[in-house]
C-alpha cells in the first residue's frame, strides 16, 4: 500500500491512525512529499460502494466541498481521498462565531436542495424502520434500564418521512470543516432520506456539547438555523424535533451517562 501512496502523494509517505471501528474500518492520514490524503481501510467489500457515492457527491454544489476519490483498491479494501481543509465546526461553536455558523447553515441547505428530489441512484434509501434499527442496535452499549427505556420508546414510535434528497446520515459538528468554504467529510453513509434527518442529527449533537462545554451554543444554534432556512429545503419543525430526539437517546445510550440517561428518560416521556 506504501508503495502506491508514495507515486499518488509524493515518498516518503507516512501514515496517522483517525480511527478505528474494529470490524468495520480504520481511517488514516497519509502525508507525503507532494500533498496529504485520507486512506480508508474496509473489513467489508465496501470501498468501491462508497466510492461511488462520493463520487456522485461531487457532480453537486460547490459549497459544501466533498472529498475527492483519489484512488480506489477494491482487493486491497482501500479507498484514497483528498484531504479536506477547514476547522471542525465544533471550534467555531466553542468559539462562539455565529457567523461560521451561519455560514455552515447556509452551506448545508444548499446541498439538501441542489439534490431535493435528485438522489443520485447509487443511493439506498435510509428509511425510519432502518434509522430505528440503527438506535435499537446501539443499547446493546447502554445499561439495562435505558436500553430498555429506549427498546419500549421505539415499539410505540412511528415515523413517517420521505427520502427527499441526499442525506449525510451521521452528521455532528465534527464532520463539517469551517474554512473559505464548509466541507463535508466521512460521507460513507450517506444515503437518499429527509432532511430534517441531518438537521436534527446536528442539534441533538449540539446540545450534548453545550451540556458537556457548559456553554450555551444557543445563539449559533440560531444563526446555523437561520442560515439553514434562506438557503435550504422547507422542514418540517415536529419531524426535525423528533429526530434531534431520536439523536440525544442513540447519544445517551452510547456514553451510558447517568445525565444523558436521565435526558434521555425525560424525552421518552414527553413524546
Amino acid at each position: 500500500m506504501i508503495a502506491g501512496l508514495e507515486e499518488l502523494l509524493g515518498p516518503p509517505v507516512t501514515l496517522q491512525e483517525l480511527k478505528h471501528k474494529p470490524g468495520r474500518r480504520r481511517t488514516l492520514r497519509a502525508r507525503g512529499s507532494r500533498r496529504s490524503a485520507i486512506v480508508k481501510i474496509y473489513q467489508s467489500a465496501r470501498a468501491p460502494v462508497v466510492a461511488e457515492r462520493i463520487a456522485a457527491l461531487a457532480m453537486g454544489p460547490g459549497e459544501p466541498t466533498v472529498p475527492q476519490v483519489l484512488q480506489v483498491d477494491p482487493a486491497r479494501r482501500t479507498l484514497v481521498l483528498s484531504d479536506q481543509a477547514g476547522r471542525p465546526f465544533r471550534e467555531s461553536l466553542l468559539d462562539g462565531d455565529r457567523a461560521a455558523s451561519r455560514r455552515v447553515g447556509e452551506a448545508l441547505g444548499r446541498w439538501h436542495a441542489a439534490w431535493s428530489g435528485n438522489a443520485p441512484k447509487c443511493f439506498s434509501t435510509h428509511t425510519f424502520e432502518r434509522e430505528r434499527e440503527v438506535l435499537l442496535s446501539s443499547t446493546r452499549l447502554a445499561s439495562q434500564p435505558l436500553a430498555g427505556r429506549v427498546a419500549s420508546l421505539l415499539d410505540s414510535l412511528e415515523l413517517e418521512w420521505a427520502a427527499s434528497t441526499v442525506v449525510h446520515r451521521d452528521l455532528y459538528e465534527e464532520q463539517i470543516l469551517v474554512a473559505e468554504r464548509v466541507a463535508l467529510i466521512d460521507l460513507d453513509d450517506a444515503a437518499s432520506g429527509p432532511p430534517e434527518l441531518d438537521v436534527g442529527n446536528l442539534l441533538g449533537h449540539a446540545e450534548l456539547l453545550e451540556l458537556r462545554s457548559g456553554r450555551s451554543l444557543r445563539p449559533m444554534v440560531r444563526e446555523f438555523l437561520l442560515g439553514y432556512r434562506s438557503e435550504g429545503p422547507s422542514l418540517d419543525e415536529d419531524l426535525m424535533d423528533a429526530c434531534r430526539e431520536l439523536t440525544l437517546l442513540r447519544l445517551a445510550c452510547l456514553n451510558d451517562s447517568t445525565d444523558l440517561a436521565e435526558r434521555a428518560a425525560r424525552l421518552g416521556a414527553a413524546a
